[in-house]
Formats: structure tokens, sequence, C-alpha cells
């Protein structure tokens, strides 16, 4: 769903669609604590009410202010931000009633949220007026755009929520249980005892309670295919605070959790970057990578090791398709079984050469090549002044200067073998007289 449809759903919500079905799981979802809807006549800036715990283990209070369209300069009508952040301003002057622990508490925080846009201009002016009241740093401003990007990271679920069907909702239900069912028993639980979980969990009017801090056990690791518990060394595991980040090991916990989260943005390309590795077909490789990586992180950047990689896709597609067409006029020839087994012998004569180059102690070494026809390979040809070369290549025998050369500037047997696949390549075109405009002609007519 791109962000004109999800604009297009924000913008049909009425307010009380908009405070019950979007903000209130929202804001729970986000790890808000006991979000509930303060509207009427008396609410004085808070239409919904809910808190959270600081590293002191203090609760924090958070007021939201939900508008329903555009925000805009205007201070005499209701959909000015001015006329909100009066609204605003109550919310911090009037105590809220805290029916839970039966006292009154003051907010703490203030979220104007809507969903529409912020007309340009009028949030700066709203902003200078709130900075006079030193009231900026604890008010957010939240349009549209900013909502969307909330959603999608908190409550992606929302957006197909009014497309569900029966069917889909049993789908998920029947996975989220078999997902439990498989969590407890990795972990060593009874078949009975998993059984009553899920059916409480199925027909009971209670949350599961949840028991933190078992023995050092954690959650260290959350993904969409897996979660895994860790533990904390017991040296660490205690309560005792540290003045920076509090508890140890919800710190420890938290930096997992986040080192985790860092790979999300990439692990659906390393999924495909490792079946796309697996590929056995060289062009199915290069339309896959060109399809489904060049335009991700790190593909697409212009450095570094998935840049030069990229570069290899580009001069592979390009060989792929010279390569094509000189194979599809060898076949036009009857010559491309002749042409693959004497491109294979060459690379048979990898030790001859070898012994070659080691005994050799000429400034120049020569590689004379010939056909034996009686076995279909190419030869090495020992004799200079021999009728039967084809093809002849010459290499300085030490050239600390040279390409591809050893750190002493031997020459490497492998460069020699590649050489004379090119030399021999060049003598089938001459053979067979291929000029590849000509044929890429009369290949198309």
């Amino acid at each position: 769903m791109n962000p004109r449809e999800k604009k297009e759903i924000l913008n049909n919500l009425n307010e009380k669609e908009f405070r019950q079905d979007l903000i209130i799981p929202l804001l729970s979802k986000m790890g808000y604590l006991a979000p509930i809807e303060y509207h009427g006549t008396n609410e004085r800036g808070k239409d919904i009410i809910c808190f959270e715990y600081d590293r002191l283990n203090e609760q924090r209070f958070l007021s939201v202010v939900a508008k329903t369209g555009d925000l805009t300069g205007n201070a005499t009508t209701n959909s000015g931000l001015m006329t909100v952040v009066n609204q605003v301003q109550q919310a911090f002057d009037n105590p809220y009633e805290d029916l839970y622990n039966m006292r009154q508490v003051f907010i703490n925080e203030v979220w104007i949220m809507t969903t529409g846009k912020i007309v340009s201009g009028a949030q700066d002016s709203v902003i200078n007026t709130l900075r006079k009241n030193n009231l900026d740093k604890q008010i957010r401003i939240i349009g549209d755009d900013r909502l969307i990007h909330l959603i999608d990271k908190h409550f992606s679920t929302y957006w197909n929520s009014n497309s569900e069907t029966k069917e889909s909702v049993v789908i998920q239900r029947d996975r989220l249980l078999s997902f439990i069912e498989s969590l407890l028993s990795a972990n060593n639980v009874d078949k009975s005892t998993i059984e009553s979980v899920k059916a409480s969990i199925l027909y009971s009017s209670f949350n599961p309670r949840i028991s933190k801090n078992i023995e050092g056990l954690h959650i260290s690791s959350v993904s969409p295919y897996s979660i895994e518990l860790g533990k904390i060394d017991s040296d660490f595991d205690d309560f005792i605070v540290s003045k920076t980040y509090g508890v140890t090991s919800r710190i420890f916990q938290e930096a997992k959790k986040q080192l985790s989260y860092s790979f999300f943005d990439i692990e659906e390309v390393i999924d495909r970057a490792n079946k796309i590795s697996k590929l056995t077909n060289p062009w199915e490789f290069v339309v896959e990578t060109q399809s489904n990586l060049a335009r991700d992180y790190p593909f697409e950047r212009p450095y570094g090791d998935a840049s030069k990689f990229m570069d290899n896709i580009s001069y592979l597609e390009e060989g792929l398709n010279e390569l094509k067409f000189f194979k599809l006029f060898l076949k036009h020839k009857g010559k491309l079984d002749w042409a693959k087994e004497l491109s294979k012998s060459i690379t048979d004569l990898l030790p001859e050469i070898e012994k070659i180059i080691e005994n050799n102690k000429e400034e120049e070494i020569i590689f004379n090549y010939k056909i034996d026809d009686s076995n279909n390979k190419v030869l090495i040809e020992y004799n200079t002044n021999a009728e039967e070369i084809c093809f002849t290549s010459k290499f300085k025998r030490i050239d600390e200067k040279g390409f591809e050369r050893n750190k002493d500037g031997t020459l490497k047997p492998a460069k020699v073998i590649d050489f004379a696949l090119f030399k021999f390549r060049e003598y089938v075109e001459t053979l067979l007289q291929y000029d590849e405009n000509k044929w890429l002609q009369e290949y198309e007519d």
C-alpha cells in the first residue's frame, strides 16, 4: 500500500474512529500503558491518557489531543493549530484524575495528532508561542506523514484491518497458536500445559501474565522468523542501578534488541542474495540480481565490495550477450561441440605449462599450440617451425611491473591458460570467418 492510499484511509476517519480504532491500539503497541479515552466536556485537552515508566521506575503521563483533517494557522477556527495549543496548555495546567491510583497527577508530555497535514507556517508560529511558555520541549505535533511512519513501524496490520475476512483472521489465529506451541515446546513445556495455555489464551477474559527476570533469562533477539532466548551472567543479574543507565539487565537486553533490529532493513535483502548465490545459470544470476538486488542497500552504493559486484554483473551481462551470438554461430556451423572440447583441452595443459615455466631460463617464453584432430585436443608444439602450429603466445619470463604476475615478477601459469583461450577464440573466428555484425544481421533476418 503506497503513502497516498494510506492518507486516504486516514482522511476517511472520524474523530471517534481515530481515537478508539487507531490511536489507543497504536499507543499500546508503542509500549504505553493503560491508554484510555478521556474525551468529553471536562477533558481539558486530554482526549487520550496513558503512561510509561522511566528509568527511575517513575510514571510519566502522556496526553494526546486527537484531531481529524488539516491543522491550519487560523486562530479563530477549531481546525486552527493555535486553538489546539490552548487545549495543550489546559492539559498541562489541569491535573488528571488517575482512577487506578485514586490520585491527581499532572501531564508530563502532550502529543497533537491529526489525520491531515500541518499547513505550512502554522507549526512555526505555534512553536514560538509555546517556547515563550517553556512548553516547546513537552509537546509533539504529529501530522499524517509522521503518523503513517509510526503506524508502519508499530501497527502495520492496521492498514489491512478493514479488508480482513473471517477466513484470514482464522488463519492468523492458527498461525499464532502454532507459534506459541512451538515456542513452549522448544523450552520443554509438557503437552498438557501447552494445551491449557492455548485454551486460556483463546477463551479467558484475562491476558496471560509474564514474569520477568527468571534467573537472568530474557529474549535477546526477535525477528519475523524467530525468537531467541538469552541469559545474562549472574554477576550482572541484579538491581543495583547505574546512575548512567539504570538496571544493567534491562539496558543489556535493550542493546541486544536494537542490535537485532539494526539488521531488519537488510534481512530480506540478505535472504534474496543467498537464494541468488545458489543459482547455477549465469543468465538467471544476472536477471535476478538486477531485478531483486540492484536497487537495495548496499548494492545501490557507488563504492565498496557490493559496487564491485554490480560492476561484475554488468560485465557478465555484456559478455553473456556477446557469447550467446557467437555460440549460435558455432552451432549454425556445426562446430559448437568441437569448440567446447578444444577449449576444455587447453585448461588440461596447466601441469605441462607449470613445468615449462619452472624449467625455462630464457628471457622470453614462447608457447606454440596445435590441434590434434584425432583426439580433438589442443596440444603444445615444441618445434617452433612446425607447420601444425595454429596460434602462439609470448611472455617475458620475469616482469616485475607486469599485469597479474607473482610478487617476484614471474609468470603465472593460469595467466598463460587464459591467454591461450583468447588466442584460440581468435583462431576459431578466423578459421570460420566469423563477422559479428554480419552474423547478427543474418540471425535477425
